[in-house]
Formats: C-alpha cells, sequence, structure tokens
C-alpha cells in the first residue's frame, strides 16, 4: 500500500522488483485530511472556519533557513512576513490578515497585532521562533478567522499558527539523517561612490555653498590619493564568505502501545559579516503509551541552546571614509586613521574589525518547552485529556568593546564599554478538556470540547555597565575591574500575569453535507482592572457541502464544493502587568543645601481597563476539481476592533506623562485566494508539474481615536488610514535655474528641493504636509513550482509585496544625525545618487552644500516604491533507485540549493539607490515636517544601511535507514 495525504492510495505488487515507479493521482480523500482545529483535530471536509495548512516537507523546499518563519515566507495567504533584519538568526515581523491594534511603539504593536504560535497543542509563550527546529515541524495549520481562532482567547486575535511536530507511528524503527552544508555571501555592495565620484562630490560641495568654501577640504593623504588613483572599497573590510550546515538525527517508531520519536540538530551559521554568527542546537523527544483501553499517557519535550553574535551598525563607520584614502601604509601595515587631516581624524579602519577577537555582542540563550499528558476514555465516545506543560527560558548577554576599532574609536582603555545582562522566564499551563465525539444512524456527527486551564507567566531581568577596563582579555567578564560601574531602571525587571480559561465548541454535520460550529470562549486576565478582568466571546461557523448533494452528481467534475461562513469574537489583553497600578520612577530634585532622589508618577493609573475586542466576519469557498487537479480556497472578511489598548500622552499640567486605555477602534477588510493545480500528471515515474499560488488583499484603517480626535500626529494616526501612514512634504522635483525667482519666494534656490504648494497660498508650511503613503502593501503573494521526472525533482518558491512604500534612511540626512549624517555636505562618502548641478539640471537630488549637514525638505528624499518580487528558493534534487542503496539505505535524496538568489523586481533596486527592497530595520527615518514622535518613527520597518542579504548555495542530503 503506497498512500500519502491529498492522494489516492494504490496496492502495488513488489515482486522481485528493485525499483518501484509509483504515481498517485490526487482524490477525494483529500476531503478526508486531517487538521488540527485547536484542541482537537477535524477531517478537511468537516472544517467550518478559515483555515490554511503546510506540511513539513513542503516547508524543506526552502532548506538551510535560520527558522521555520523564514520558510513561510509566501506560503500561506494572509501571512505577510516582513524582513526586518540581515544578521544571522533574525526573524521577521509576522501579521496575519493585517493590524488590528494602533499600538504607539513597535513592541507594543508586535504583541498585540501578531498571531499566537501553538505547538503539539501548547501555547506557545515565552518562546523564540528560533528555538524551533524545523526539521522536528510534520505540518503547520494557520486559523484565520474567529470562528477558528476563539477556541483561544484573549491571546488570538492577530491569528494562530499550529506547529504539529513529528511523532513515532507503530511499524519498523525509522531512523533518518538530514545534512546540508552551503556557503554565503553578500548578493552585492552599496553602490557607494567610487574615488573620482567623491572628488567630484567635494568639489561641487563648494560649488553650492553659497559662501563658495568649504570646512571639509582634501586632506594631504587625499589629494595623493586623487593623483595615483586610489578608489578604496571599504565595504569590503567588513564582509567575508559566510558558512552554514543544517544536521538533523531521527530515530522514530514503536508498537501497537508505545510509540517514540526520538531527533537531535544543529544549525550553525558564520555571518557574513566579520563577527556575527548564530549556532542552536535542539533535542526533542515525542512519547505516546497506550496503558490500557482506557488510559494513554505521553510527552512532548524539546530544548536548545543558542549563541549569537550580532555586532551591527559599522557599516556608516566603514564607508563613509574616504575612498582616496588608503587601508594600508606604504610598509603594508594597517593605516589605522585614514581620516588624519580632517574633522573626522579619529575614525578607524574597518580591517579593525577583522583581527580582534574581543569585541563581543553576544547572547547565549537555553530555553526548554515540556508537556506530559494523560487521557483516559471514560466511555464510548466520551474522553477526559489533562495537559501539563513547563516552559522556561534564560538569556544571557555580554558585549564588550574595545577602544582602537571601527566599533569603538576611542584610543585610551578608560573608554571601553562593558556591559552583563540576564533574563529569564517561564510558564506553566494546566489545560483539563473533555471530548465527546459520536455518529449517530451514520448521519448525524457530534462532536463536542470543554476546557479549563490556568496559566502563569513569569519574567524578570538585572544588567549591570561598565566603563573601563586595564585589558581586553576581561572583556565583560569581570567588571568589578571596571573604571566604573552603574545600573538603570531599564536594566532591572520582574512582572508575573496570570490567565484563567473556560471553552466550550459544538460541532454537529447531518449527512456530510450541513455543518454548525459553536464555540464560547471565558478568559480572565490578571492584567486588567477589578470588574473588567473578564469577557466572553462566542464564535458560530456554519459550512455547506454542496459537492455532496443529489443535484451535484451530474457534474462529474466537481469533487469538492463547499460554502463557508463564520463570526466570531476575540480580545487582547496584552498590555505590562501592573499597568493598572500605575509606574513610578525616580526623579532628582531639590531639598535643603543638597539634592535629594524622590519619585514620580509617570504612568497614571487606570481603574477601568478593560479587554480589547474584535469582531470577525469570514465568507468562504474551497472547491475542487477534474479529479481534484485544480483545489483552491476564496475567503472573503471583515474585521472591527474597539476598545483598543494603548497609551495617551497627558498634559504636562497633569502631572504624570501617559497613561493606558481603551480608545479607539480600528476596521479592516479582505479577500484570500489560494490555488492549487497539477499541471502535467505523468505516469510510471513520467513527467510532473504542480503549481501552489497564493493572494491576499488587506486594508486596515483607523475608525476612531481617543477623545473624538480625527487625527494624532504626534502617534502618527488619522481616521481614515491605515495605522502606519508617511506624512510630509510631498517633493516635486528640483528648482531650476530658470525657476529662481519662483523659487526665491519659497525661501529657496535653484538646486534645492522643490516641495508641492498643496494650498497654493505662496508658502510652504504646515498646512502643505500630505499622506504620501503606506507602509501597508496592497497585496501579498507567493507562487511554488514543483518539477518531478524519473526521480529527479526541482522546485522554485517566489513570493511578492506590492504596493507598499519604504523609507529608504541612507539616501538623505538632516542635523538631528538620524539617516545618513552629512549626507550630500562633501563630509563622508556616500550613496552614488544623480544630484543636480549647473550642467546636470536634474530633478532627483539637490545639489551639494558643503555649509548644512542637513539636506532642506531631505525627508522628503527617502520615501520610495518598496515593491519587489522575489526568488526565495530554488532546489534541485535526485533521488537514488531502490537498487542502488539496497541494504545500506532505505531511500537516499541529494540536493542542491540556492536561497535568495535574485529578485524579479523591484524599482528601489532598478533606481540605484538600494540593493534591497526589504526591510532590515526599524526607525532611523527623517521625521521631515511630520510632526511624528519617536516611537511613531520607530514603528516603521525602514531599509537602512545594514548588512547586505546573503545569498546562499548549499548541497545536502536526506538519508533514511
Amino acid at each position: 500500500m503506497i498512500s500519502f495525504i491529498g492522494y489516492i492510495s494504490k496496492n502495488v505488487v513488489v515482486g522481485n522488483n528493485t525499483t518501484l515507479n509509483v504515481q498517485l493521482g490526487p482524490g477525494s480523500n483529500a476531503l478526508t485530511e486531517v487538521v488540527v482545529v485547536g484542541y482537537g483535530t477535524q477531517k478537511r471536509s468537516d472544517v467550518t472556519g478559515a483555515i490554511s495548512s503546510i506540511s513539513g516537507a513542503d516547508l524543506a523546499q526552502v532548506p538551510a533557513s535560520p527558522n521555520v518563519i523564514d520558510q513561510l515566507k509566501g506560503r500561506i495567504a494572509g501571512l505577510d512576513i516582513t524582513s526586518n533584519s540581515t544578521t544571522p538568526g533574525a526573524t521577521g515581523q509576522i501579521r496575519l490578515r493585517g493590524e488590528r491594534s494602533f499600538a504607539s511603539t513597535q513592541g507594543n504593536a508586535d504583541s498585540q497585532n501578531q498571531p499566537l504560535f501553538v505547538i503539539d497543542g501548547v501555547p506557545f509563550i515565552g518562546g523564540s521562533f528560533n528555538d524551533i527546529n524545523q526539521d522536528d515541524i510534520a505540518s503547520i495549520d494557520v486559523l484565520k478567522d474567529a470562528s477558528a481562532t476563539a477556541i483561544y482567547g484573549s491571546r488570538a486575535s492577530g491569528g494562530v499558527i499550529i506547529i504539529t511536530t513529528k511523532r513515532g507511528k507503530a511499524g519498523r524503527t525509522q531512523v533518518t539523517y538530514s545534512a546540508n552544508y552551503g556557503t554565503s555571501k553578500i548578493t552585492t555592495e552599496y553602490p557607494f561612490m567610487n574615488g573620482t565620484q567623491y572628488a567630484a562630490l567635494k568639489e561641487q560641495s563648494i560649488v553650492g555653498n553659497p559662501s563658495q568654501t568649504t570646512a571639509y577640504p582634501f586632506t594631504s593623504a587625499e589629494l595623493a590619493g586623487l593623483a595615483n588613483g586610489t578608489s578604496t572599497d571599504w565595504q569590503k573590510f567588513l564582509y567575508r564568505r559566510g558558512f552554514i550546515t543544517d544536521n538533523q538525527l531521527s530515530i522514530s517508531g514503536g508498537d501497537e502501545k508505545t510509540q517514540f520519536a526520538i531527533s537531535g540538530g544543529y544549525h550553525y551559521e558564520k555571518g557574513i559579516q566579520y563577527t556575527q554568527n548564530f549556532d542552536r542546537g535542539s533535542l526533542r523527544a515525542n512519547l505516546d503509551h497506550t496503558i490500557s483501553k482506557t488510559f494513554k499517557v505521553g510527552l512532548s519535550s524539546f530544548q536548545s541552546l543558542e549563541h549569537t553574535n550580532g555586532v551591527s551598525g559599522l557599516l556608516y563607520n566603514a564607508a563613509s571614509l574616504s575612498p582616496l584614502t588608503s587601508a594600508y601604509n606604504a610598509d603594508g601595515s594597517v593605516n589605522l586613521l585614514p581620516m588624519v587631516g580632517s574633522v573626522d581624524a579619529t575614525k578607524v579602519n574597518p580591517l579593525t574589525l577583522q583581527n580582534n577577537q574581543y569585541i563581543q555582542a553576544l547572547n547565549r540563550r537555553i530555553y526548554s518547552n515540556n508537556l506530559i499528558y494523560g487521557e483516559a476514555n471514560i466511555f464510548d465516545g466520551f474522553k477526559y485529556h489533562l495537559n501539563a506543560s513547563l516552559a522556561y527560558g534564560q538569556n544571557q548577554g555580554n558585549n564588550y568593546s574595545p577602544v582602537g576599532t571601527i566599533q569603538n574609536t576611542n584610543t585610551s582603555n578608560a573608554a571601553t564599554s562593558e556591559s552583563v545582562s540576564n533574563s529569564e522566564n517561564y510558564t506553566w499551563l494546566l489545560e483539563n478538556i473533555i471530548t465527546y465525539d459520536k455518529t449517530f444512524n451514520q448521519k448525524h456527527h457530534i462532536t463536542f470540547t470543554g476546557l479549563y486551564s490556568t496559566e502563569k507567566d513569569h519574567s524578570q531581568n538585572t544588567g549591570i555597565s561598565g566603563l573601563g577596563l586595564p585589558a581586553d582579555y576581561l572583556q565583560s567578564y569581570n567588571l568589578f575591574y571596571a573604571n566604573s560601574v552603574s545600573v538603570s531602571n531599564s536594566q532591572f525587571g520582574y512582572s508575573e500575569r496570570g490567565l484563567i480559561s473556560y471553552m466550550a465548541r459544538a460541532f454537529y454535520g447531518f449527512n456530510d453535507k450541513y455543518l454548525l460550529t459553536a464555540t464560547v470562549r471565558r478568559d480572565g486576565s490578571s492584567v486588567l482592572a477589578a470588574g473588567h478582568q473578564y469577557l466572553t466571546y462566542p464564535a458560530f461557523a456554519l459550512g455547506w457541502n454542496i459537492a455532496h448533494e443529489d443535484f451535484m452528481k451530474k457534474l462529474t467534475f466537481v469533487n469538492n464544493l463547499k460554502l463557508r461562513a463564520g463570526y466570531g469574537t476575540t480580545a487582547d489583553q496584552n498590555v505590562a502587568p501592573y499597568t493598572i497600578l500605575g509606574n513610578l520612577s525616580s526623579n532628582a530634585y531639590n531639598f535643603g543645601t543638597s539634592g535629594q532622589n524622590g519619585y514620580l508618577v509617570t504612568n497614571l493609573p487606570n481603574p477601568n481597563l478593560k479587554f480589547e475586542h474584535t469582531n470577525n466576519i469570514d465568507l468562504g469557498l474551497d472547491f475542487g476539481v477534474l479529479n481534484n487537479r485544480i483545489t483552491g480556497t476564496v475567503d472573503v472578511y471583515s474585521q472591527r476592533t474597539y476598545d483598543v489598548l494603548q497609551s495617551e500622552a497627558l498634559p504636562a499640567s497633569n502631572g504624570a506623562q501617559v497613561t493606558t486605555v481603551n480608545a479607539g477602534s480600528s476596521k479592516g477588510k479582505g479577500l484570500e485566494i489560494a490555488l492549487s493545480s497539477v499541471n502535467i500528471k505523468g505516469t510510471n515515474g513520467g513527467f510532473n508539474w504542480t503549481t501552489n499560488f497564493n493572494i491576499a488583499f488587506n486594508r486596515n484603517a483607523i475608525t476612531a481615536l481617543h477623545d473624538n480626535l480625527q487625527q494624532d500626529i504626534s502617534n502618527g494616526w488619522f481616521v481614515g488610514q491605515p495605522f502606519n501612514v508617511i506624512y510630509d512634504y510631498k517633493k516635486i522635483g528640483i528648482w531650476q535655474q530658470n525657476e529662481a525667482v519662483l523659487a526665491a519666494s519659497y525661501g529657496s534656490r535653484p538646486g534645492q528641493i522643490k516641495i508641492q504648494d498643496v494650498n497654493n497660498d505662496g508658502k510652504i508650511d504646515a498646512n502643505d504636509r500630505q499622506i504620501l503613503g503606506t507602509y501597508q502593501p496592497q497585496f501579498t503573494s507567493g507562487l511554488t513550482n514543483t518539477f518531478s521526472f524519473k526521480g529527479v525533482d526541482l522546485s522554485f518558491v517566489a513570493f511578492a509585496r506590492m504596493g507598499q512604500k519604504v523609507a529608504v534612511t541612507g539616501i538623505t540626512a538632516d542635523a538631528t544625525g538620524s539617516a545618513y549624517p552629512f549626507f550630500n555636505q562633501g563630509r563622508v562618502n556616500q550613496i552614488n545618487v544623480n544630484y543636480w548641478t549647473p550642467t546636470n539640471p536634474t530633478n532627483d537630488y539637490p545639489q551639494p552644500d558643503a555649509s548644512s549637514s542637513s539636506v532642506v525638505n531631505g525627508s522628503t528624499l527617502q520615501y520610495r516604491d518598496g515593491s519587489f518580487i522575489k526568488m526565495r528558493s530554488i532546489n534541485l534534487g535526485y533521488t537514488i533507485p531502490t537498487k542502488y542503496i539496497k541494504g545500506a539505505f532505505s531511500s537516499l535524496r541529494i540536493y542542491a540549493t540556492c536561497n535568495n538568489p535574485f529578485i524579479v523586481y523591484s524599482p528601489l533596486v532598478k533606481s540605484g539607490l538600494g540593493i534591497d527592497p526589504e526591510g532590515n530595520g526599524y526607525g532611523n527615518q527623517l521625521a521631515g515636517a511630520s510632526g511624528f514622535s519617536a516611537n511613531a518613527l520607530g514603528r516603521a520597518i525602514t531599509v537602512g544601511l545594514a548588512n547586505p542579504p546573503a545569498r546562499t548555495y548549499s548541497i545536502g542530503v536526506n538519508a533514511r535507514f
């Protein structure tokens, strides 16, 4: 018997054959595929909610990935994963069906909008996505609408992602080994100026200065370099060829009573920047044991140990150096201070990064997640299930910045900086679950699930910083020898929170045609105010398997057709513990002849703080035609969120700075389409081609703000607009020489940025600000094509985000030090832009000006089209015929993969102003005329001068014994 989920099983006579080529066709049994719906499973045909699934095998089409989040990019309709860093071990920002809460800070936005992860039935609280070894994953089910997610209550308003790991099966013990080894390199360098271009910039900055002078003349070294053709590429000294490897050994099997699965994995990534690397070792054990017909017990346990060295933020220090200077002295020694003779004489050669073994930005993480369960079949169809879970995580940070390096340009050991930090968190959870599942008269299928659970979450952290050490070898390991030691309030923390939950879910199916699911959940949260700590939320869903109706029998090409409709309420209680009590901060004040330390109320208590809640409606259609060679789902949804939890700034006269309130509301709507097709179906190992495609359109907008405001500019919120918008002047070109008189009337001159006068009043002021776009994409999409022929398989995975704006921070500057300091001034090297000169009357970039450290209205230069289509992975494999490996392996596949091979489409890259349109950090863009606070600016993922993305080439093997 040869079988696979979603395909028709086939009996094959083995006989004396050593090689079997078996082609399984997709069939109606795809509807019997088991889907994890939370606290239980259902047949796909019985599902009434919006649920998408992906198998571990499909995830493996993007091997050599640091974590499962990276593998999920573009694979699930409506699941939007945005890169926010290019350092090893980065996980990205995750949103499912957009955002609902317009939180004031980036951290709060993540906690209130990110989906809940559940691993083997237990909420994954306090863990990191890097804790999860993706090779252990059997399947992932994504619960999208409230009728599906309400079962998880007040942590599920952002959706639920359920990860099921591999478990043992009765039968012969299976031993598998998977490994891949690869190298990585930067995709390309940032397009900085070469020596000739930089010299021209310095000269034009003098021309652009009304006084025709500069404080940044050529140094003697630069003049010598200009004469002899020196053009140093300083970036290259930061980067190296990286290395990545994954190794996984798994053993599974068992008999009818006991099944087990044990695995161990090791992932290592040597980053493409010196001093950056990440590694993870993991162990997992799953055990299921049937004691008798009545009782069953089991456990799921996984442990991980991770190390990260993440020195970052060095590119500006290196790339801003003059390319007219040399990295080495005439005798071959390192030119430690290449900018001697300039105002930046203390800038240090980036070669100091390569050979300094003492630089630290270390984080060591230990994580342990353990679940034991017991199950009792009390009578036919009725069982009781107990989950007891304990998760523990601990982080230790060590940071040391020695002097005389690109990281710390000071020269005295008294200026070294060092710090040590430690944090821990644990969560215990008890879940009592009852289930009654029975079919009467072969037509009436009833399932009831009840839950009572209690949970406690604990976290605390400490830290200490030092300044000055007598010797580098001490690093951060003995701050007793530091010249000075300090602690701050932000380095210490302690919090606990609790949650009590009750849940009931009933499912009724009649004759596999008409389906009804009803759910009610009640949560009690310790972080909310007395009298508001409990909330009850219902959910309902209907399903109609139209394909099972008698009138559909004549339409033989239709294999599946189901309508779904659901309505439900979810909630959010993601505020910090003790918020209802208010916060105090230390504050100095004058008393007598010497100052005294006192305390100041910084966060005003709110005795009425309650749950934020979201109402959601979803309509869906599932279909399969032509013997299920074409299958798909279509979902449309609408959601409204009320009583949004947010921090509200208070007037100074109040005496406190902020208070946390329930204020404002939002709405969202969207369309999701997922299609799978078997384009070509061969026989007996012939050519096969399958395609999986998804696309999602999502729109979110604020519908009300606190105090009935129509806009809260400081927080960047506007009624009727998405949560994160761009609000500034609009650049419409560069003032040209024939416009000198008109430019002067606006206080400008030819060569400077021309701003749109929105109200045509002859001046540029706050009334000319406008919403220029949003960081929200118009749609996200993914496409996977898989080909196979005679044991050879080839897959292409692509994904896209289209229609969003991005802030590109490396191509402008202001006087605050944000973005790229001294841009277009001729003081530092920079991205090679098409700037205005009297002989190059472009409308792209203004004329360089040595007199100004900021570009006038320079914030308008940073807003760019962030749309892109990327090829995510190309994977070529070959499964060796059984006759060649008989006696050694039961199966053996070798493969080669390229991750991040190329960009199909990107206006930003095409413009030459960036090398990758995906984000690599938060904030650092210019506020411009927006009036946005630092928190509002910090919420946006930006494209800055971080590490270039890496392209990885790897080879691997999947062996089964």
